[in-house]
């Protein structure tokens, strides 16, 4: 009886002990259990995108030396820089300063029975870390400041009277003139020239689509240089019209 009595005892403490436990255990009412967080979701970032720069953006450009009909001929080249940046968005891809060239394509001097000289000019390129980039745009300065644009994509800005010291046809420093640019250009998202864009092929196809290289081409073949000459200037003249 006594075994039997202790036995009961034990078991009852132990009970008792379980008991106390599984309270101390309980979750008090007012505390919130943890709960997981997802994580934050980071987006990959993306690699920045490449630049075009469109055919027929306007290019500020400014003549960097005199031009005259008595000191210049049909196949001379001047030099002009860039007056302004050029950007995509907020990237300069074609800073201020970047050289430019333009051609002389026809000329007369002062002329018979007081008329003025008179020449035409095509704009070419500009010179983009060594690399040619094609223009559009050609003129005619004409006597006592009587400036016309020939082709689309060139503007003269401001007034051309005062160009003429005596009757030849000047084309003073400083000078203002809007070319655009000839074709799609491919940048970088740094701002630099692609290197996938051929300078070498796109100045072939902008050359072959101006006037006067359209008609140098036509002329080839017709006769002596004398003939051909005459043809070229025929065919250009009539462009130009």
């Amino acid at each position: 009886m006594k075994i039997t009595f202790a036995a009961q005892y034990l078991c009852a403490v132990s009970l008792c002990a379980l008991s106390t436990t599984a309270s101390a255990q309980e979750v008090n009412p007012g505390t919130v259990p943890a709960t997981s967080v997802p994580a934050e979701v980071i987006a990959e970032p993306q690699p920045p995108k490449d630049l075009v720069l469109n055919a027929g953006t306007p290019i500020t450009l400014a003549v960097s030396e005199e031009v005259n009909s008595s000191t210049h001929k049909e196949g001379d080249e001047f030099r002009l820089t860039v007056l302004n940046d050029v950007t995509i968005g907020q990237t300069v891809v074609i800073p201020r300063g970047t050289p430019a060239t333009a051609e002389i394509t026809w000329r007369t001097g002062k002329g018979a029975f007081g008329k003025s000289g008179k020449m035409e000019f095509e704009l070419r390129s500009i010179y983009l870390d060594g690399t040619q980039v094609p223009l559009t745009g050609s003129f005619r300065q004409e006597g006592e400041g009587n400036t016309v644009a020939t082709g689309v994509g060139v503007i003269a800005i401001g007034v051309f009277a005062g160009f003429i010291t005596g009757k030849r046809a000047r084309l003073p420093v400083g000078r203002e003139l809007m070319a655009q640019v000839a074709q799609n250009v491919p940048f970088g998202a740094n701002g630099q020239l692609s290197p996938s864009y051929n300078s070498s092929t796109a100045m072939k196809m902008a050359e072959a689509s101006t006037p006067f290289r359209k008609c140098r081409a036509s002329a080839k073949g017709l006769g002596d240089a004398k003939q051909e000459q005459a043809a070229m200037k025929k065919c250009y003249a009539e462009r130009m019209e």
